[in-house]
């Protein structure tokens, strides 16, 4: 069915703050990291069923109004959102508005749900975001696209700019825009200190932020249910991790399978790395609260030994948490302050080298389990799924949770030979579902 469905785009428009921006607060400066961050967007589609109602295209435009209603006043306090990008270091905060996109799918939500599909989930975004020549919206902060579905249904896909955006980030502005949506009392309260902890810098820091491959990649979703990442977790827990979380057990196994079909397609044993991004707002001293915008990430980078076929889960697990430690340790405290950007430079440079070197496997995996992005009621209730929409970096594992927070939903992009030989590892389907009908586990 997804091959024949069809999003049509209806109208388009701009919303804009219900009230000006103060003059004062016209140029929103970014941070260090901000200025490092790739000039990508960060897709997800949130999916709302249509429910208990004999006309369902008509409630479905009044949700597509309220929407735009609640989006006007809630960007008078997000109003970098509503502006647009002018350079390496500033934010024009013009209120220029918010991308808004209407479209039709004649298709119904379930026929979507039952086996989702990457190529599909991209239809219901505003923008092309893997066109490498964007000529709507490069420089916009955010797009969003309402698509009603013949049964009422509606995705909500939204790309925000990376460029002031992680993951946390893309909590705080959905918790805040529903909260306002559906009328609670408690108004979330974004706080733009970033810039103050981590200076911007005017150098040519530029040229170390890292180009990520794309060509004949494929991607797959896999799904971890609570009770597969239990055993897992007794699996990987050691003495130096005894109590091993449930993302590092899933990455682990993820990179461990990674790197055995890697290594089985070229007949080498090179050395397997993975850089891992994490929040660190509650790291930084003092810490951030977690209504804090921008890009506050740290990324640590664990490897294991070339040349060796006896890697262990727990030994992976033991990896990452030491590279967490040296982070929290370290990392996050000696950014800030004028010489952030030496930490930044090393760092980039590190895994620059690591991603040129043809004798080594470098995967990334981020991740946004906790964030809460299920809580994304705008008074009709919450997704009854919500995903990552993928950008085909080789060599990349995107991880949420589900929507009862148990379990772990895995979208992975490898080469097409290496994929091939990682979705038949019968470690990995040990644990892992392969694209799961969304509808069955609604429904369990």
């Amino acid at each position: 069915m997804n091959s024949l469905m069809k999003v049509a785009r209806v109208s388009r428009k701009y919303i804009k703050p219900s009230s000006p921006t103060p003059a004062h607060l016209r140029t929103f400066k970014l941070s260090l990291l901000d200025q490092l961050a790739p000039s990508v967007y960060n897709p997800m589609v949130f999916f709302y069923p249509m429910e208990g109602t004999h006309d369902p295209q008509s409630k479905a435009a009044a949700r597509c109004r309220h929407l735009q209603r609640s989006l006007s006043p809630f960007l008078t306090r997000f109003y970098p959102f509503a502006g647009r990008i002018k350079d390496h270091v500033s934010i024009g905060c013009n209120d220029d508005g918010v991308d808004f996109v209407e479209a039709k799918v004649n298709a119904r939500m379930e026929d979507v749900l039952r086996q989702p599909h990457p190529h599909a989930l991209k239809q219901f975004l505003p923008i092309d975001i893997e066109a490498k020549d964007m000529k709507l919206g490069s420089n916009h902060l955010v797009h969003v696209q309402t698509n009603t579905f013949e049964c009422g249904g509606m995705v909500l896909g939204v790309c925000w700019s990376h460029k002031i955006t992680d993951g946390g980030t893309v909590s705080t502005f959905m918790k805040g825009w529903s909260s306002m949506a559906s009328g609670l009392v408690n108004e979330v309260i974004p706080e733009y200190v970033a810039s103050s902890l981590f200076p911007p810098t005017d150098s040519s820091i530029m040229q170390h932020a890292l180009t990520l491959e794309t060509d004949r990649t494929t991607t797959r979703r896999f799904m971890f249910g609570g009770l597969k990442i239990m055993e897992l977790k007794a699996r990987a827990a050691s003495v130096e991790v005894p109590s091993p979380t449930r993302v590092e057990v899933v990455s682990s196994l993820l990179w461990k399978c990674a790197t055995r079909a890697s290594r089985a397609i070229s007949g080498l044993q090179p050395l397997s790395v993975m850089s891992q991004s994490m929040n660190i707002r509650k790291r930084t001293s003092p810490p951030l609260p977690d209504a804090t915008i921008g890009n506050l990430v740290g990324y640590y980078i664990s490897k294991t030994e070339a040349n060796s076929e006896n890697i262990t889960l727990a030994s992976l697990v033991a990896k990452q948490r030491q590279g967490k430690t040296e982070v929290t340790n370290n990392y996050a405290k000696n950014l800030q302050g004028e010489n952030g950007h030496l930490v930044i430079h090393e760092l980039f440079k590190e895994a620059g080298s690591l991603l040129r070197r043809e004798d080594v496997d470098f995967f990334k995996c981020l991740s946004t389990c906790g964030d809460g992005l299920y809580d994304a009621d705008f008074g009709w209730g919450k997704p009854v799924w919500q995903s990552l929409v993928t950008l085909g970096y080789k060599n990349t594992f995107a991880l949420s949770q589900n929507r009862d927070g148990s379990g772990i939903e895995a979208w992975v992009t490898l080469k097409q030979d290496v994929m091939a030989r990682f979705e038949r590892d019968l470690e990995l389907l040990a644990f892992a579902s392969c694209n799961p009908s969304v509808v069955q586990l609604q429904r369990s």
